[in-house]
Protein backbone atom coordinates (compact mmCIF):
# COMPACT_ATOMS: atom_id res chain seq x y z
CA UNK A 1 0.00 0.00 0.00
CA UNK A 2 2.94 2.39 0.98
CA UNK A 3 4.51 1.78 -2.59
CA UNK A 4 1.33 2.27 -4.20
CA UNK A 5 1.10 5.36 -2.41
CA UNK A 6 4.25 6.80 -3.46
CA UNK A 7 3.54 5.58 -7.12
CA UNK A 8 0.70 7.83 -7.50
CA UNK A 9 2.40 10.89 -5.26
CA UNK A 10 5.37 10.40 -8.68
CA UNK A 11 2.66 10.60 -11.18
CA UNK A 12 0.89 13.27 -9.80
CA UNK A 13 4.13 15.10 -8.94
CA UNK A 14 5.32 14.45 -13.11
CA UNK A 15 2.00 15.41 -14.40
CA UNK A 16 1.88 18.55 -12.70
CA UNK A 17 5.29 19.42 -13.92
CA UNK A 18 4.22 18.99 -17.37
CA UNK A 19 1.28 21.38 -17.01
CA UNK A 20 3.85 23.35 -15.47
CA UNK A 21 6.68 23.04 -17.50
CA UNK A 22 5.62 21.42 -21.28
CA UNK A 23 8.35 21.34 -22.43
CA UNK A 24 9.63 18.52 -20.51
CA UNK A 25 7.34 16.34 -22.54
CA UNK A 26 9.34 16.74 -25.61
CA UNK A 27 11.84 14.42 -26.09
CA UNK A 28 15.13 15.83 -27.27
CA UNK A 29 15.54 17.12 -30.80
CA UNK A 30 18.81 17.21 -32.60
CA UNK A 31 18.60 19.59 -35.56
CA UNK A 32 22.21 19.13 -38.04
CA UNK A 33 22.73 22.64 -39.48
CA UNK A 34 25.49 23.31 -42.38
CA UNK A 35 26.88 26.29 -42.98
CA UNK A 36 29.98 27.38 -44.87
CA UNK A 37 31.67 29.18 -42.44
CA UNK A 38 35.04 28.98 -41.00
CA UNK A 39 34.88 28.85 -37.21
CA UNK A 40 36.31 32.53 -36.96
CA UNK A 41 34.09 34.09 -38.79
CA UNK A 42 32.01 36.50 -37.37
CA UNK A 43 28.68 35.48 -39.00
CA UNK A 44 29.24 31.59 -38.05
CA UNK A 45 30.06 33.14 -34.14
CA UNK A 46 26.89 34.92 -34.39
CA UNK A 47 24.67 31.97 -35.33
CA UNK A 48 25.92 29.63 -32.84
CA UNK A 49 25.66 32.12 -30.87
CA UNK A 50 21.84 32.14 -31.21
CA UNK A 51 21.63 28.26 -31.51
CA UNK A 52 23.17 28.25 -27.90
CA UNK A 53 20.29 30.95 -26.73
CA UNK A 54 17.25 28.43 -28.64
CA UNK A 55 18.56 25.18 -26.76
CA UNK A 56 18.80 26.97 -23.35
CA UNK A 57 15.32 28.57 -23.84
CA UNK A 58 14.06 25.37 -24.56
CA UNK A 59 15.65 23.53 -21.58
CA UNK A 60 17.72 21.02 -23.99
CA UNK A 61 14.14 19.94 -25.88
CA UNK A 62 16.38 20.77 -29.08
CA UNK A 63 19.94 20.69 -29.76
CA UNK A 64 21.23 22.42 -32.75
CA UNK A 65 24.14 20.41 -34.66
CA UNK A 66 25.56 23.71 -36.38
CA UNK A 67 29.02 22.86 -38.13
CA UNK A 68 31.45 24.79 -40.13
CA UNK A 69 32.03 24.88 -44.04
CA UNK A 70 32.78 21.21 -45.35
CA UNK A 71 31.64 19.02 -42.31
CA UNK A 72 27.91 17.91 -43.47
CA UNK A 73 28.34 18.78 -47.70
CA UNK A 74 29.97 20.75 -49.95
CA UNK A 75 28.37 24.33 -50.01
CA UNK A 76 26.72 23.61 -53.57
CA UNK A 77 24.90 20.33 -51.72
CA UNK A 78 23.67 21.66 -48.64
CA UNK A 79 19.95 22.88 -49.84
CA UNK A 80 19.85 19.67 -51.13
CA UNK A 81 20.28 17.62 -48.65
CA UNK A 82 17.68 20.07 -46.58
CA UNK A 83 15.41 18.79 -49.39
CA UNK A 84 15.97 15.14 -49.05
CA UNK A 85 16.11 14.98 -45.17
CA UNK A 86 19.87 14.49 -44.44
CA UNK A 87 20.51 17.86 -42.69
CA UNK A 88 17.70 20.01 -41.01
CA UNK A 89 19.14 23.60 -41.21
CA UNK A 90 20.87 24.69 -44.73
CA UNK A 91 23.10 27.85 -45.28
CA UNK A 92 22.68 28.34 -49.04
CA UNK A 93 23.68 31.03 -51.47
CA UNK A 94 20.63 31.52 -53.56
CA UNK A 95 22.51 31.56 -56.80
CA UNK A 96 23.49 27.39 -56.25
CA UNK A 97 19.96 26.78 -57.22
CA UNK A 98 19.27 29.77 -60.33
CA UNK A 99 16.04 27.79 -61.09
CA UNK A 100 14.92 28.02 -57.42
CA UNK A 101 14.36 31.40 -55.88
CA UNK A 102 14.20 33.32 -58.81
CA UNK A 103 11.64 36.19 -57.43
CA UNK A 104 14.37 37.00 -54.96
CA UNK A 105 17.05 37.84 -57.15
CA UNK A 106 15.12 41.31 -57.87
CA UNK A 107 17.85 42.31 -54.50
CA UNK A 108 20.80 40.80 -56.87
CA UNK A 109 19.95 43.15 -60.24
CA UNK A 110 23.27 45.52 -60.44
CA UNK A 111 22.83 49.22 -59.25
CA UNK A 112 19.73 48.61 -57.67
CA UNK A 113 21.28 48.81 -53.93
CA UNK A 114 23.98 50.20 -52.04
CA UNK A 115 24.19 48.08 -49.01
CA UNK A 116 23.60 44.65 -47.69
CA UNK A 117 21.27 46.29 -44.63
CA UNK A 118 19.24 48.31 -46.73
CA UNK A 119 18.98 45.07 -49.55
CA UNK A 120 18.12 42.44 -46.42
CA UNK A 121 15.51 44.70 -44.89
CA UNK A 122 14.24 45.33 -48.68
CA UNK A 123 14.30 41.62 -48.84
CA UNK A 124 12.19 41.24 -45.72
CA UNK A 125 9.45 43.76 -46.60
CA UNK A 126 8.99 41.88 -50.30
CA UNK A 127 8.93 38.42 -48.60
CA UNK A 128 6.54 39.65 -45.39
CA UNK A 129 4.00 41.25 -48.25
CA UNK A 130 3.99 38.09 -50.05
CA UNK A 131 5.96 39.27 -53.58
CA UNK A 132 8.07 36.33 -52.82
CA UNK A 133 5.55 33.43 -52.02
CA UNK A 134 6.74 31.72 -55.39
CA UNK A 135 10.35 30.80 -54.28
CA UNK A 136 9.53 29.64 -50.73
CA UNK A 137 7.14 27.31 -51.21
CA UNK A 138 7.35 24.50 -49.14
CA UNK A 139 10.31 25.76 -46.90
CA UNK A 140 11.03 27.87 -43.85
CA UNK A 141 12.46 31.19 -44.01
CA UNK A 142 15.15 31.04 -41.21
CA UNK A 143 17.23 33.35 -42.12
CA UNK A 144 17.32 35.57 -45.11
CA UNK A 145 19.80 38.17 -45.99
CA UNK A 146 21.92 40.35 -48.88
CA UNK A 147 25.39 40.05 -48.82
CA UNK A 148 27.23 43.55 -49.62
CA UNK A 149 27.68 44.80 -53.50
CA UNK A 150 30.69 43.84 -55.01
CA UNK A 151 33.01 46.24 -56.42
CA UNK A 152 35.01 45.49 -60.11
CA UNK A 153 38.39 44.85 -59.65
CA UNK A 154 41.24 44.49 -61.80
CA UNK A 155 44.70 43.99 -61.78
CA UNK A 156 46.41 46.46 -63.91
CA UNK A 157 44.18 48.38 -66.22
CA UNK A 158 42.74 51.39 -64.26
CA UNK A 159 38.83 52.59 -64.84
CA UNK A 160 38.95 56.34 -64.66
CA UNK A 161 35.61 56.30 -67.21
CA UNK A 162 32.93 54.24 -68.09
CA UNK A 163 34.60 54.00 -71.17
CA UNK A 164 37.81 52.65 -69.81
CA UNK A 165 35.46 49.55 -68.98
CA UNK A 166 35.26 48.01 -72.48
CA UNK A 167 36.89 45.63 -73.83
CA UNK A 168 37.69 44.10 -69.99
CA UNK A 169 37.58 40.03 -69.58
CA UNK A 170 35.79 40.09 -66.46
CA UNK A 171 35.12 36.83 -64.05
CA UNK A 172 31.19 36.18 -64.75
CA UNK A 173 29.42 35.90 -61.26
CA UNK A 174 26.14 35.38 -62.58
CA UNK A 175 23.66 35.14 -65.73
CA UNK A 176 21.89 38.41 -65.16
CA UNK A 177 25.17 40.29 -63.94
CA UNK A 178 26.71 38.67 -67.09
CA UNK A 179 24.28 40.56 -69.07
CA UNK A 180 24.92 43.76 -67.36
CA UNK A 181 28.66 43.76 -67.77
CA UNK A 182 28.26 43.16 -71.46
CA UNK A 183 25.83 45.79 -71.87
CA UNK A 184 28.82 47.92 -70.38
CA UNK A 185 31.55 46.95 -73.21
CA UNK A 186 32.64 44.07 -70.66
CA UNK A 187 33.59 40.36 -71.67
CA UNK A 188 31.90 38.32 -69.26
CA UNK A 189 34.29 35.32 -68.75
CA UNK A 190 32.26 32.22 -67.14
CA UNK A 191 34.64 31.14 -64.49
CA UNK A 192 34.39 28.56 -61.21
CA UNK A 193 35.06 31.20 -58.04
CA UNK A 194 38.03 29.15 -57.42
CA UNK A 195 39.55 29.34 -60.36
CA UNK A 196 39.69 33.28 -60.51
CA UNK A 197 43.06 33.55 -59.30
CA UNK A 198 44.70 31.22 -61.48
CA UNK A 199 42.37 33.04 -64.38
CA UNK A 200 44.22 36.02 -63.48
CA UNK A 201 47.88 34.57 -63.32
CA UNK A 202 47.52 32.92 -66.17
CA UNK A 203 46.33 36.45 -68.19
CA UNK A 204 43.05 34.74 -68.90
CA UNK A 205 41.10 37.68 -67.76
CA UNK A 206 41.89 40.95 -66.54
CA UNK A 207 39.97 41.08 -63.18
CA UNK A 208 36.91 39.95 -61.00
CA UNK A 209 33.96 41.33 -59.89
CA UNK A 210 33.75 40.34 -56.29
CA UNK A 211 33.58 41.23 -52.39
CA UNK A 212 36.14 43.91 -51.23
CA UNK A 213 36.44 41.68 -47.35
CA UNK A 214 36.38 38.46 -49.28
CA UNK A 215 39.21 39.10 -52.04
CA UNK A 216 41.72 40.02 -48.89
CA UNK A 217 40.59 36.35 -47.57
CA UNK A 218 40.03 34.68 -50.75
CA UNK A 219 43.29 32.68 -51.63
CA UNK A 220 44.91 34.34 -54.41
CA UNK A 221 48.24 32.67 -56.50
CA UNK A 222 51.17 31.21 -54.68
CA UNK A 223 49.60 31.15 -51.44
CA UNK A 224 48.68 34.87 -50.97
CA UNK A 225 45.42 36.59 -50.61
CA UNK A 226 43.66 37.50 -53.96
CA UNK A 227 43.80 41.19 -53.23
CA UNK A 228 47.70 41.21 -53.74
CA UNK A 229 47.00 40.37 -57.83
CA UNK A 230 44.55 43.59 -57.69
CA UNK A 231 45.63 47.05 -58.13
CA UNK A 232 42.77 48.87 -59.46
CA UNK A 233 39.33 48.44 -57.40
CA UNK A 234 35.82 50.44 -59.10
CA UNK A 235 33.70 51.00 -56.27
CA UNK A 236 30.76 50.80 -58.03
CA UNK A 237 28.42 48.59 -55.57
CA UNK A 238 27.26 46.62 -59.17
CA UNK A 239 25.70 43.26 -57.48
CA UNK A 240 25.77 40.91 -54.38
CA UNK A 241 24.13 37.86 -53.48
CA UNK A 242 21.30 36.67 -51.66
CA UNK A 243 21.83 34.19 -48.90
CA UNK A 244 19.63 32.49 -46.73
CA UNK A 245 19.17 30.03 -43.54
CA UNK A 246 16.31 27.28 -44.67
CA UNK A 247 14.32 24.13 -42.98
CA UNK A 248 11.29 21.90 -44.71
CA UNK A 249 8.15 23.63 -43.19
CA UNK A 250 7.25 20.47 -42.33
CA UNK A 251 10.36 19.49 -40.45
CA UNK A 252 9.87 23.23 -38.69
CA UNK A 253 6.11 22.68 -38.56
CA UNK A 254 6.51 19.34 -36.19
CA UNK A 255 8.72 21.08 -33.68
CA UNK A 256 7.13 21.81 -30.32
CA UNK A 257 6.17 25.54 -29.55
CA UNK A 258 8.41 26.63 -27.48
CA UNK A 259 11.49 25.35 -29.79
CA UNK A 260 8.86 27.46 -32.87
CA UNK A 261 8.83 30.00 -30.50
CA UNK A 262 12.47 30.54 -29.93
CA UNK A 263 13.80 30.02 -33.45
CA UNK A 264 11.36 33.05 -34.22
CA UNK A 265 13.35 35.05 -31.82
CA UNK A 266 16.63 33.90 -32.30
CA UNK A 267 16.83 33.93 -35.70
CA UNK A 268 14.60 34.82 -38.69
CA UNK A 269 14.70 39.06 -39.62
CA UNK A 270 16.39 40.17 -36.44
CA UNK A 271 19.90 37.74 -37.24
CA UNK A 272 19.65 38.85 -40.90
CA UNK A 273 19.37 42.25 -40.11
CA UNK A 274 22.03 42.07 -37.39
CA UNK A 275 24.28 39.94 -40.15
CA UNK A 276 23.94 42.48 -42.80
CA UNK A 277 24.89 45.84 -40.54
CA UNK A 278 28.02 43.97 -39.26
CA UNK A 279 28.99 42.67 -43.36
CA UNK A 280 28.28 47.02 -44.34
CA UNK A 281 29.77 47.63 -41.53
CA UNK A 282 33.33 45.03 -42.36
CA UNK A 283 33.24 45.95 -45.92
CA UNK A 284 33.21 50.04 -45.16
CA UNK A 285 36.49 49.41 -43.20
CA UNK A 286 38.04 47.36 -45.71
CA UNK A 287 37.43 49.97 -48.64
CA UNK A 288 38.97 52.42 -46.28
CA UNK A 289 41.98 50.02 -45.91
CA UNK A 290 42.60 49.29 -49.36
CA UNK A 291 42.68 53.14 -49.86
CA UNK A 292 44.78 54.01 -47.85
CA UNK A 293 47.52 51.66 -48.28
CA UNK A 294 49.42 52.94 -50.67
CA UNK A 295 48.94 49.80 -53.04
CA UNK A 296 45.56 49.64 -54.27
CA UNK A 297 43.91 52.54 -56.52
CA UNK A 298 40.28 53.18 -55.69
CA UNK A 299 38.35 55.19 -58.08
CA UNK A 300 34.54 56.07 -58.11
CA UNK A 301 32.69 57.67 -61.05
CA UNK A 302 30.35 60.80 -61.06
CA UNK A 303 27.24 60.49 -60.00
CA UNK A 304 26.51 62.04 -63.75
CA UNK A 305 28.46 58.86 -65.19
CA UNK A 306 26.59 56.24 -62.68
CA UNK A 307 23.12 57.91 -63.98
CA UNK A 308 24.54 56.99 -67.90
CA UNK A 309 25.32 53.87 -65.95
CA UNK A 310 22.19 52.94 -65.35
CA UNK A 311 20.33 54.07 -67.93
CA UNK A 312 22.63 51.73 -70.03
CA UNK A 313 20.96 48.83 -67.84
CA UNK A 314 17.41 49.29 -68.56
CA UNK A 315 17.42 46.76 -71.38
CA UNK A 316 18.70 44.26 -68.47
CA UNK A 317 15.96 45.31 -65.72
CA UNK A 318 13.44 44.74 -69.14
CA UNK A 319 14.39 41.67 -69.80
CA UNK A 320 14.61 40.05 -66.45
CA UNK A 321 11.25 41.71 -65.73
CA UNK A 322 10.17 39.74 -68.83
CA UNK A 323 12.14 36.12 -67.88
CA UNK A 324 9.79 36.66 -64.18
CA UNK A 325 6.78 37.21 -66.81
CA UNK A 326 7.29 33.79 -68.42
CA UNK A 327 7.16 31.99 -64.83
CA UNK A 328 4.09 33.29 -64.07
CA UNK A 329 5.88 36.47 -62.15
CA UNK A 330 4.83 40.57 -62.62
CA UNK A 331 8.53 41.08 -62.85
CA UNK A 332 7.46 44.89 -63.58
CA UNK A 333 5.55 45.10 -60.62
CA UNK A 334 7.99 43.30 -58.28
CA UNK A 335 10.69 45.09 -59.68
CA UNK A 336 9.05 48.39 -58.71
CA UNK A 337 8.42 47.21 -55.64
CA UNK A 338 11.99 46.05 -54.83
CA UNK A 339 13.17 49.60 -55.90
CA UNK A 340 10.04 51.10 -53.11
CA UNK A 341 11.69 49.12 -50.59
CA UNK A 342 15.50 49.44 -51.20
CA UNK A 343 14.66 53.27 -51.00
CA UNK A 344 12.62 53.46 -47.86
CA UNK A 345 15.42 51.39 -46.39
CA UNK A 346 18.43 52.80 -47.37
CA UNK A 347 19.52 56.47 -46.88
CA UNK A 348 19.91 58.74 -49.63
Amino acid sequence: MRAYRRLVNTLVCCSLLLLICPEFAFAEITLRFGTVFTPTTSTYRMLVDACRRIEAETNGAVTIDIRPTGEFGKPTELMKMVDSGDLEIAYTVQGYSPTRFVASSVIELPLIRRTATGGTKALWDLYESGALDHDYEGLKVVGLWALPTYGIFTATRPMDSPRDLRGLRIRNPSKTVGRALAKLGIVPVALPLNSMAAGMKSNLIDGISYGWYSSTTTGGADGQPLMNQLTHLLDINFSGPVVMLAMKRTTFDALPAPVKTAFDAHLGKGISIAIAEERDQIEEGMKRKLAEDGVHKVKRFSPSQMRDIRDELEEVYADWAAGMSEQGIDGRRLLDAARKAIAANEKP
